[in-house]
């Protein structure tokens, strides 16, 4: 059975364990990335939250607000923590600041609950277009510099950050039997200069893609 190795945070990355074992796949789970939450204000009730990570939801205090989410799986932890009239775009972050430009009155303010580390400008192009919005940083996501003792067949990076702290561990190292998986393209990017059996890239940055990208590899 081909051995896939888990690399996102906890506690979502024994969820997906779950998942990858029903598709067919034995896995091995450690994450590359822990989680280390960041004191802020409470966020009013009035404004429209933006998430785009499960890791967002976990770490805001709920106050009811309308919430505009990146992905379903996103949406539906959402609407569980207490989040209301919660939209899910299916997509990307370029998806989540066009949606609000073609459904959001420029009165509203829009915050984007968020890790440490960010990816995409929703935010700004946001403010751009003449809205109050707003980022509120509620997490961080720490490197956790591990290898597996068992080795792996495939290795399913999650965000672009893990695929750095991946990249930063296996320099050097023999990967020739050892392919990936990326979310997106700019985790794929992480990866560049190593002499991996191959580099596979979800169509659409889902799980459920990175499973179906996974039995190509």
């Amino acid at each position: 059975m081909t051995k896939l190795w888990v690399t996102r945070t906890r506690p979502a990355a024994d969820e997906s364990a779950e998942n990858w074992r029903a598709a067919g796949f034995e896995t091995l789970v450690e994450p590359l990335l822990k989680i280390q939450l960041v004191a802020h204000k409470p966020l009013p009730k009035t404004d429209v939250v933006i998430f785009t990570s499960k890791n967002g939801v976990d770490h805001v205090l709920c106050g009811g607000q309308r919430a505009i989410c990146v992905g379903d799986a996103t949406a539906a932890h959402a609407r569980q923590a207490g989040f209301s009239d919660v939209i899910s775009v299916d997509g990307t972050s370029a998806d989540v600041t066009a949606w609000v430009r073609a459904n959001m009155d420029r009165k509203r303010t829009i915050t984007h609950v968020s890790g440490w580390h960010v990816r995409g400008s929703i935010i700004e192009d946001l403010l751009a277009d003449g809205y109050p919005a707003r980022r509120v940083k509620v997490y961080r996501s720490i490197p956790r510099p591990v290898w597996p003792e068992i080795r792996a067949d495939i290795v399913a990076l999650y965000s672009p950050l893990a695929a750095q702290v991946f990249a930063e561990l296996a320099k050097g190292g023999t990967l020739s039997g050892l392919s990936a998986i990326c979310i997106s393209q700019a985790a794929a990017d992480e990866l560049a200069g190593l002499s991996l059996k191959s580099v596979l890239i979800a169509s659409r940055p889902r799980e459920d893609e990175l499973i179906m990208a996974a039995n190509l590899a």
